[in-house]
């Protein structure tokens, strides 16, 4: 004796259709794929935000120097490391 129920007499199956695409959506879609690059939109408060991260001189000038030291294999010294370990223990505590 089989528990399974036959289901496929309670869902009867669905004739199948053909949508035939217009000429228009035939061709925004092949002009869609022939595009090769990615697009990005930004807000008004996105272009906001990276104009003033373009315009600080400061932290660009600050981001270059650690880079450069970075590079250099140079940032990384005792000092800065216990000034770290310092700060992460007195915010643990």
């Amino acid at each position: 004796m089989s528990l399974i129920i036959n289901i496929g007499s309670a869902y009867p199956s669905l004739p199948a259709v053909r949508v035939t695409p217009s000429a228009a959506q035939i061709a925004a879609r092949r002009a869609a794929l022939a595009f090769d690059g990615d697009t990005v939109e930004l807000s008004m408060a996105g272009r906001a935000l990276s104009l003033g991260l373009e315009e600080s001189s400061f932290r660009i000038a600050r981001v270059r120097a650690i880079r450069a030291e970075i590079q250099a294999g140079t940032y990384e010294t005792p000092e800065r490391i216990n000034g770290t370990v310092d700060r992460l223990l007195d915010v643990l505590a």
